[in-house]
């Protein structure tokens, strides 16, 4: 994509050479060889960094005409626009346009990211695969995937999150799904929206005018797609039985008219549920369950989502990436299924618009399960102990609960590591694993 081709996308003024972009990055560090550098408006000003954009080889810029701009150096040129975001989100649109393949979009309360790598990771074995890195889910970060999509992609899979009303609709209208995916609906970022049949509608905006929309069975009617594909215990995909072990999950799915068995080593029904959305697409792209199987078998969590880490005496698992009651349910029927010890270490759930009452009922799920001991942090976290009648630690302050991991004996236990993201549990993790590295 030339320089006067991205002026005339985003109705920007060219300055400078009209020059070949090859890459888009919002931060300058990243930049590299003919790279477009887009000076984002956040914590930092990304204007602040153009020049180290340019030093680092991007060949320009995309900036606002409301600010200071550096002065052009020879073999480099600025497009400067109204607004930076905007302009960043009308190049990813234009690629969308020239993008002939099939575009695949996640979102839902719970499981969205473990989705879409398990998608990714089965489409790739036959096809040509790119999907968001990270969590980028946000308008940035689709507009960062998608500005990048490379010619030779025939699948394109990104997930799309929301914690405000209309969020999905605009980043639904960017992507433009053939295939529109939720993977559940439930009690997460909900301080935004007055009441569940928002949080719904919002979740479910996804499916608006695509092709095929893939859904869970109790929300089918909220479904705007074309076709809609449901699934769940009812539905089209149909969950007929779960065993959960600390090896893995087997589980039996209805497609069609038969039963299929799957298995996989990582515990609980995150990838439970992302099988049964896998295998709806599976069978509309005409691709032998076989793969599906042995995709699910070989399938490894993303980071923090989770892992099981076996160290010396200790067995931790490690799901310290984010937390709503729907996951953190997930997370305890894991832990309840190993023997010996059983620890839950959790930071609060954020983002909820009733936080107490859910974080009682959490208490509540770690008695029914037979949890020993739960070791919390945060404030809405103390209202896990109103209700738990196990050995129990609470605190607010930061410093004192790592302390408190630092000498608590977690010898011969399994650990669960889970709480919101705003928590930063991973370094929880981290201590455990140099206290028990094996």
């Amino acid at each position: 994509m030339k320089a006067s081709e991205i002026a005339r996308i985003v109705n920007g003024k060219l300055i400078g050479e009209d020059l070949q972009v090859n890459s888009f990055e919002f931060d300058s560090r990243k930049c590299g060889k003919g790279s477009l550098f887009i000076a984002l408006k956040g914590n930092r000003d990304g204007h602040d960094f153009i020049n180290d954009a340019f030093e680092k080889g991007a060949v320009g810029a995309l900036a606002s005409k409301k600010h200071t701009v550096p002065a052009v150096p020879a073999g480099k040129f600025l497009v400067l626009v109204e607004d930076t975001l905007k302009g960043f989100s009308k190049i990813a649109s234009q690629k969308r346009k020239g993008f002939k393949g099939t575009a695949i979009a996640v979102t839902g309360s719970v499981g969205k990211t473990t989705t879409k790598e398990l998608l990714s990771h089965f489409l790739s074995k036959r096809l040509s695969v790119y999907f968001n890195t990270k969590s980028y889910n946000n308008l940035i970060g689709v507009s960062y995937t998608l500005s990048n999509l490379p010619n030779n992609a025939e699948v394109y899979v990104q997930e799309l999150g929301t914690n405000k009303k209309g969020e999905i609709k605009e980043l639904t209208e960017i992507v433009k799904p053939d295939i529109a995916v939720v993977t559940y609906v439930g009690k997460a970022h909900t301080e935004n929206f007055g009441s569940f049949k928002e949080i719904v509608e919002e979740k479910l905006s996804i499916t608006e005018s695509a092709e095929i929309a893939v859904v869970p069975y109790e929300f089918r009617e909220y479904s705007r797609g074309k076709k809609t594909i449901t699934f769940g215990k009812m539905g089209y995909i149909s969950l007929q039985s779960v065993k959960l072990s600390p090896e893995g999950t087997e589980f039996i799915l209805k497609i069609k008219d038969g039963k299929e068995k799957f298995f996989t080593p990582i515990p609980g029904y995150s990838v439970v549920n992302a099988t049964m959305v896998a295998a709806a697409i599976a069978l509309e792209m005409d691709i032998p369950l076989k793969e599906l199987k042995e995709a699910v078998l070989s399938f490894q969590p993303p980071e923090m989502r989770m892992n099981v880490l076996k160290l010396k005496g200790t067995t931790v698992i490690n799901d310290a990436y984010n937390a709503n009651p729907i996951s953190m349910a997930n997370a305890i029927k894991v832990l309840s299924t190993y023997s010996g010890k059983k620890i839950a270490v959790l930071g609060e759930m954020l983002e909820l618009d009733n936080a107490e009452e859910e974080h009682r009922k959490l208490g509540e799920l770690l008695k029914e399960h037979r949890i020993d001991t739960v070791i919390a942090t945060g404030e809405n976290a103390a209202a896990i102990l109103e209700t738990f009648n196990g050995e129990a630690y609470h605190f607010v302050d930061r410093k004192e609960f790592l302390n408190f991991i630092k000498r608590y004996e977690f010898s011969n236990a399994t650990v669960l590591v889970k709480g919101s993201r705003a928590n930063r549990l991973e370094e929880v993790v981290e201590i455990l694993k140099k206290r028990y590295r094996s």
